[in-house]
């Protein structure tokens, strides 16, 4: 059974075929392309939830603003040693 890369789907149709390759797209995400997953294995679906860890979640401008405060305290310190 062939399915979408992308989404898992087996609802493939050949829109380019002939002796060099296929071509196929996905009616259910509008994959187009030559690459085909063959398997009579379910697939995951991609976007599944990913675990994530609660200390994450902290936003870029309190990240970048910690790192501008280590590296002024780096400098006033570096040169009392």
């Amino acid at each position: 059974m062939r399915r979408c890369p992308q989404c898992g789907s087996n609802d493939l149709f050949q829109t380019v075929g002939g002796y060099i390759g296929s071509e196929w797209r996905c009616k259910r995400c509008g994959y187009q392309g030559a690459f085909v997953v063959e398997s009579e294995e379910e697939m995951p679906h991609p976007e599944a939830p990913k675990t994530e860890s609660p200390g994450m979640n902290i936003p870029l401008w309190i990240r970048i603003l910690a790192i501008i405060f280590l590296l002024i305290i780096i400098l006033i310190a570096l040169p009392r040693w």
